[in-house]
């Protein structure tokens, strides 16, 4: 048959699918990589970009594949991880295998394997564990030979030997003919002097550091590792080429920790005269506090226009308290050597966190516009209400102040970014007054930063600079009332979640 399937892989829905937030399928395309080299013919849906997903799968479906593969993080994505899997159940008298991967299976691969739309999960890095379970399915071969992965036999459990962490200079090119490009290269939230951004994946792999909130250390047992310069270089500059970018995104845990690297990564993208502008995630405060001004100079001069930080707090107990390294003096500093050599640093923010006073949380406010009065060129993001995933070095903390984490897969699905946890469900350590104030606080955050990055992400000239100039009065009310700290009371929000709810959650019910 022509157009028949061999494997089948999934990228759900996040619930936040909007332009420049939807960036390729990384953890699809590198998992498909090996599996297209040997010829398998590879399907890839992604909802997030595909409005006809389903009619795609059953297509896919009819074509008897050896597997569906689903990758899936904790939250929203669940939920529609799990509608796909219900449609590849009642395809093909439900025999076509569904393997689930990505972090929350690797953090908990026991429960999630338990779930009826689960036949196997992938732990860890499914680079080659994936392919090879593949093979494996292909020729009726044993499982159980198969490192990294758990399975069904019946009604009996099998969890198969771990595997190590691979090694990243082996990986293969990004198979990008397996998607549509053009669907992730947009105008960007930070990039905002360029129109064709793509975020191009990552140079790296993994943290060495151990942040109480962040799930990285859990599932990269907290190793670094890097490809080398001419690799690195080279995923770059076929990109950009092949594309025709302006802007790139590289999306590394930590792309400046190695700072030597890091300059002769900028060096090569100066010598290939790509001309972008570029920005990552991977920014420490503390690692670019020590870069020497010319270090920081070439970042400029290879195109580095956005930097982002995990500030997380304006309180020093809790800096210590989530393992951050980094004091609040600290954090000022960067922004003012960012500001000195003319890179825009973006700033992540967080708050709630077990034992969190108001106060503390006051001075993560108060540091948020000490940053931007130092540097009125630096962007905030929203202020992120810390939500305890499993795995995380602080999770046991979460525990020991009350929280009850979901008993089943699916009731993970409604682990998601919620500003007002107001069940107390995420959040239990807080009363619900205090709960509702953590609410406005972050919805006021999202209004005052976030929505006025998200209209500067607008193709369309003439329509982006009528709706910021419309968004304005708003944006200055709710930075107003931020630094006021007047969010005690805020029935207008209401509304406005109401509407955010219906436009990124369209059937999604987020169950209270």
């Amino acid at each position: 048959m022509e157009n028949t399937v061999d494997v089948v892989l999934i990228y759900p829905k996040t619930g936040m699918d909007f332009g420049p937030t939807v960036a390729p399928p990384y953890a699809l395309l590198t998992i498909a990589a090996p599996l297209h080299k040997d010829g398998h013919r590879i399907k890839i849906i992604d909802q997030r970009v595909d409005k006809q997903w389903e009619e795609h799968l059953l297509e896919a479906l009819s074509t008897k594949p050896i597997c569906v593969g689903i990758s899936c993080m904790t939250g929203t994505q669940i939920y529609f991880a799990l509608e796909a899997a219900k449609i590849v159940r009642g395809a093909a008298d439900g025999n076509i295998p569904i393997v689930f991967g990505g972090t929350h299976p690797t953090i908990l691969p026991e429960q999630t394997i338990k779930n009826e739309y689960v036949d196997i999960v992938c732990v860890g890095e499914g680079d080659i564990t994936f392919p090879e379970l593949v093979r494996a399915l292909q020729s009726h071969g044993s499982l159980a030979k198969v490192d990294g992965i758990v399975f069904k036999n019946g009604s009996n459990i099998t969890m198969t030997q771990s595997r190590p962490l691979l090694d990243v200079e082996t990986l293969l090119p990004t198979p990008w003919e397996l998607i549509e490009v053009e669907s992730y290269i947009h105008r960007d939230l930070y990039l905002k002097e360029s129109c064709r951004n793509l975020d191009i994946g990552q140079t790296s792999r993994g943290c060495p550091f151990n942040c109480g909130f962040c799930s990285s250390a859990s599932i990269r047992q907290r190793k670094w590792r890097a490809m080398s310069v001419e690799k690195s270089l080279h995923n770059i500059v076929e990109a950009v080429r092949r594309f025709k970018l302006t802007g790139i995104w590289i999306r590394d845990d930590e792309f400046y920790i190695n700072r030597e690297r890091a300059s002769k990564i900028c060096e090569g993208m100066i010598r290939e005269n790509l001309n972008i502008h570029w920005y990552t995630s991977g920014t420490r405060i503390d690692v670019f506090n020590k870069a020497t001004d010319e270090q920081v100079a070439l970042l400029k001069r290879s195109g580095a226009y956005v930097l982002k930080y995990g500030a997380e707090s304006g309180s020093n107990r809790i800096l210590q308290l989530i393992n951050k390294g980094i004091t609040i003096d600290d954090t000022i500093k960067a922004n003012l050597k960012a500001k000195k050599h003319g890179i825009i640093p973006a700033f992540a923010l967080m708050i709630g966190f077990p034992t969190e006073t108001l106060e503390e949380t006051n001075q993560t406010i108060d540091l948020s516009f000490r940053l931007r009065k130092d540097n009125p060129a630096a962007q905030l993001e929203a202020m992120a209400i810390y939500t305890a995933l499993p795995g995380t070095p602080m999770y046991k903390l979460a525990i020991e102040n009350g929280l009850k984490p979901p008993e089943s897969f699916e009731d993970w699905a409604n682990w998601n970014f919620d500003e007002y946890d107001l069940p107390g469900k995420r959040i239990p350590w807080f009363d619900y007054k205090r709960r509702k104030k953590l609410g406005n606080i972050s919805y006021m955050g999202i209004l005052s930063n976030a929505i006025p990055n998200m209209i500067d992400s607008i193709n369309n000239v003439f329509i982006r600079y009528i709706v910021k100039f419309l968004y304005m009065p708003l944006k200055f009310y709710y930075r107003l009332r931020l630094k006021k700290k007047w969010y005690t009371r805020a029935p207008d929000l209401a509304i406005i979640k109401f509407i955010r709810g219906k436009i990124f959650y369209k059937s999604y019910l987020i169950l209270k």
